[in-house]
């Protein structure tokens, strides 16, 4: 599978280090790959930044998979595109606001409650092994690598 991203913060060269190729304009992306997943924050210029003339841009059997925030996806254009396009799919592990709309599209909308693929035991513990880790370098040596505010 080759893998491609688009990341208007991060050098091409640093992604290209991991072996990912880089596109340099996310309408490109969503022309050339047939499944998009997506992973940015919600901020004022990400809400509602994946609309219907994004997603229509998708080759035939095109999926979009939201483990992002549901705020980044504008709902309305997900009815549009599955009411369009036969062929479109959209997995999300965030329950949308239309979720009883969506249970029309059943054979290609898949959903589960919020984050639910990070709620297993070993990732529970494994996050709270993180957390403690964080807290003593902190202590021990100042470390705020992962600090969020």
């Amino acid at each position: 599978m080759d893998v491609y991203a688009f990341d208007p913060f991060v050098a091409k060269e640093k992604i290209e280090a991991d072996g990912v190729k880089v596109f340099t304009d996310m309408a490109e992306m969503y022309r050339n790959c047939e499944y998009i997943s997506l992973h940015l924050p919600k901020t004022k210029d990400t809400t509602k930044s994946i609309n219907y003339d994004l997603m229509s841009l998708m080759p035939t059997g095109a999926t979009v998979i939201n483990t992002a925030r549901k705020e980044v996806v504008c709902e309305a254009s997900i009815v549009k595109m599955m009411e369009a396009r036969k062929d479109f799919r959209y997995a999300t592990d965030i329950t949308p606001d239309n979720a009883a709309e969506m249970t029309k599209y059943a054979d290609k909308y898949f959903e589960t409650p919020k984050k639910m693929g990070a709620q297993t035991e070993e990732a529970n513990i494994n996050a709270g092994l993180a957390a403690a880790s964080q807290i003593v370098g902190f202590f021990e040596k100042g470390d705020s690598t992962f600090k969020v505010n």
